[in-house]
């Protein structure tokens, strides 16, 4: 129960998430202009390789402490709540030290694409939001040991609030004329509040104490072994979301607006993906378990079947629409400047469907402490993409970078991540795709002719494009229910909606 739960509080999450950015960004971007949004977006893209520092023991800390729940260790858990505050209270220290480099030398890495004002705007985003990784670095043992402990309701009910709050305040810091400054502002006062009621709450509620004495050496070792691993893949899909807006930034001239025409693309693909990863974020400590109990092959593969059609299944849809109607919609939502994001979205969506389908079994080869080769095997993949980006962008920066990132996922998250999991968890990769595509891919062809059949002969307003997302949507839903679902995905439905009549009721 607590499970469907947090997949139910996941998506209500996902949709607070792109409610808020679909109020926000036409106002932010009309608010601040092109060449503002664009530096506001390449601050936001570095500063997030601040949270590489995470060095992968915020996984570890899900993963153990869900084991230790399972074994009613809980001297255990506290030992590692102890090991994980001491670390990343240090490592919040050293995210403020590498911030501030990162300010110091900001202006001469990208003299060549921002003009000095634009440069100067950029130091003052950076100084606020590293503060903002600082925090958020700091408290990271105790937001994923709510998730451990399947207390979604508290972890996902206060980032809901937390959204909520920063929607509301950054209309109002806009309003006000304080800019881009404004918006990092207020996302770090939202930060501050709901992380410090993770603390509260951990400590408090749960009464899970961390425990700074009686740690052995072989206790920390394992954990850094787990970590150090997660963290070569924390650092590939970091480098494959953001290389290419540095890149970008520092080596193309006069590349702030182009820079705003990438990040509302890459904006899109990041609710995308947030869409794909609600689901799987709360699967950690039931795969822990099954993996504990020695679960088959079999069963790991049906696992991750059953959990990766309901992902591709939510994905095709979404995927199918802004196919047809993506361009209109970025344009009617992000203005006419903006139109090209329509190319970038399509394509970085085009491979995140099906990465995003298939990440259930990375969870899978986490919760076996079977990631090492996969580890390895991404980082070479991103270097593949960072040197194909280079060459690329000098052709045509936008669409360059974009296609960079696009055959580094394909080669890296599809082709070599299939190897491994045939080689780490024995499973079919025919049996395996056979059962995902069954039934969906059909239904989602039917929706796209319906779609673009409809364009042919009623399309360019908002009207249009509102009227065929719907009929795409119904023809979609209808195939779906007569020939796509299985008997399990029919009665998840029908849960659902019962939920939902008694609810009203």
């Amino acid at each position: 129960m607590s499970r469907k739960i947090g997949v139910i509080l996941s998506y209500v999450l996902m949709l607070f998430e792109v409610i808020s950015t679909l109020l926000l960004t036409p106002f932010i971007i009309r608010t601040l202009g092109q060449a503002e949004f664009g530096v506001y977006k390449l601050s936001i893209t570095i500063n997030a390789y601040l949270l590489l520092l995470d060095l992968g023991v915020g996984n570890a800390i899900t993963r153990y402490v869900s084991k230790y729940r399972v074994d009613g260790d809980e001297e255990k858990q506290r030992q590692f709540l102890g090991v994980a505050t001491v670390f990343y209270l240090a490592i919040a220290v050293i995210a403020l030290v590498i911030g501030f480099i990162l300010i110091q030398i900001f202006p001469a890495v990208f003299a060549k694409g921002l003009s000095p004002s634009e440069t100067a705007l950029g130091q003052k985003l950076l100084a606020i939001t590293m503060v903002n990784s600082a925090v958020t670095l700091g408290t990271v043992p105790f937001a994923n040991v709510l998730i451990a402990y399947e207390r979604f309701s508290v972890s996902r009910g206060s980032s809901i609030i937390q959204i909520i709050l920063r929607m509301a305040f950054t209309f109002l810091a806009l309003s006000m004329n304080m800019g881009s400054v404004g918006i990092v502002t207020v996302n770090l006062i939202a930060t501050v509040l709901c992380r410090f009621f993770f603390v509260f709450y951990v400590t408090g509620k749960l009464k899970l104490i961390p425990k700074f004495k009686g740690i052995k050496a072989g206790f920390i070792k394992e954990i850094v072994a787990y970590s150090s691993l997660i963290l070569l893949q924390m650092v590939a899909t970091q480098l494959n979301s953001s290389v290419d807006q540095v890149l970008i930034g520092s080596l193309v001239a006069s590349s702030a607006v182009i820079l705003a025409v990438y990040g509302v693309g890459t904006q899109i693909v990041q609710y995308f993906q947030s869409i794909g990863t609600a689901f799987t974020g709360v699967m950690m400590p039931g795969i822990v378990g099954m993996v504990e109990r020695k679960a088959s092959p079999k069963e790991l593969l049906d696992e991750m079947v059953r959990i990766g059609r309901i992902i591709f299944m939510v994905l095709m849809l979404i995927w199918s629409g802004f196919l047809i109607n993506g361009r209109q919609f970025v344009i009617l939502w992000a203005g006419a400047d903006n139109e090209d994001a329509y190319i970038v979205a399509l394509i970085l969506m085009s491979a995140y469907t099906l990465v995003l389908t298939e990440s259930i079994g990375t969870q899978v080869l986490w919760a076996l402490n079977q990631h090492k080769e996969q580890s390895f095997l991404k980082i070479a993949i991103v270097l593949v993409n960072i040197v194909l980006t280079v060459f690329l962008i000098k052709w045509q920066p936008l669409i360059g970078a974009t296609l960079g990132t696009f055959i580094s996922l394909m080669a890296g998250d599809i082709i070599v991540m299939n190897y491994i999991f045939v080689k780490k968890i024995k499973i079919n990769l025919l049996s395996y795709y056979a059962g995902i595509f069954k039934g969906i891919v059909p239904s989602a062809a039917l929706a796209v002719l319906s779609g673009w059949l409809l364009s042919l002969v009623y399309s360019g307003s908002a009207a249009a494009t509102g009227v065929n997302l719907l009929l795409m949507v119904l023809v979609y839903a209808a195939a779906m229910w007569l020939f796509g679902m299985n008997g399990y995905e029919k009665q998840l439905v029908g849960s659902l909606f019962r939920k939902i009549i008694r609810f009203k009721k």
